[in-house]
C-alpha cells in the first residue's frame, strides 16, 4: 500500500529499527516500523526524518506496518535551521500525537498539521509571533476535534486588523492550553 503521511514521532527500536508515528491523510496517525532504518547504510533514513513529508510504501505485517519504501516530498529545510521553530513544529506534532487515535483519517487535522509546518518553514516569525501562532494552532486542532475551548481571546484577537494581547497573556493562554489538552484522550 502507499500513503503521503507526515513524521510526526520517532522512537528507536531495537538495534537499528525505528517506529514512526506518521499522519496521513487517507488512514490518520499510524504508526510503522522502518526496519534497518537507523544503520549507517539505510536508504530510508533521509526520506524519514522527522517532520519530513514523504510518499511511503508499506506492507501489514503480522502486528505492525512495514515501511518497504519512501520518498521525501518535503524536508522543511527553512523551518529545521531554527531551533525555535523546530520546537514549534515538535510541540504542534506532540498534541497532533495526544489528541489522535490510531487509524481515524481527518483530512482537515492532516492539512493544519501541513499547513502549519509549512507556515514555519516559510515564515520570519518573531517570538511573540510564534507564541501568537502556537495559540491559534492549538485552539484550530481543538475546534476540528470538537473540543473548542471557551476562551476564544486568541479568535477575538485574530477577528481584528490588529492585536492587543500581551506576551504574558500568550503565556497565561499557553498554560490553559495545556491543562485543557492533558484532559483529553489521556493515556
Amino acid at each position: 500500500m502507499r500513503t503521503l503521511g507526515i513524521v510526526i514521532k520517532k522512537q528507536n527500536k531495537k538495534e537499528s529499527d525505528q517506529l514512526l508515528t506518521v499522519l496521513t491523510k487517507e488512514f490518520g496517525k499510524v504508526v510503522f516500523t522502518a526496519k534497518g532504518v537507523r544503520k549507517e547504510s539505510a536508504k530510508l533514513a533521509g526520506h524519514l526524518g522527522l517532520f519530513n513529508m514523504s510518499e511511503i510504501n508499506f506492507v501489514h505485517g503480522r502486528r505492525q506496518r512495514i515501511i518497504t519504501s519512501a520518498l521525501e516530498k518535503e524536508s522543511f529545510s527553512g523551518l529545521k535551521k531554527d531551533p525555535a521553530k523546530v520546537e514549534a513544529a515538535r510541540h504542534a506534532a506532540e498534541l497532533t500525537d495526544r489528541c489522535l487515535f490510531c487509524e481515524e483519517p481527518d483530512e482537515r487535522v492532516f492539512n493544519l498539521v501541513l499547513g502549519s509546518l509549512d507556515y514555519l518553514n516559510r515564515k520570519e516569525l518573531n517570538q511573540f509571533e510564534l507564541k501568537m501562532f502556537l495559540r491559534y494552532l492549538e485552539f484550530k486542532l481543538l475546534s476540528l476535534l470538537g473540543y473548542e475551548p471557551e476562551d476564544k481571546t486568541i479568535v477575538d484577537a485574530f477577528a481584528r486588523s490588529y492585536v492587543r494581547l500581551s506576551e504574558n497573556e500568550l503565556d497565561e493562554m499557553a498554560e490553559r492550553f495545556n491543562k485543557y489538552f492533558q484532559n483529553i484522550y489521556t493515556t
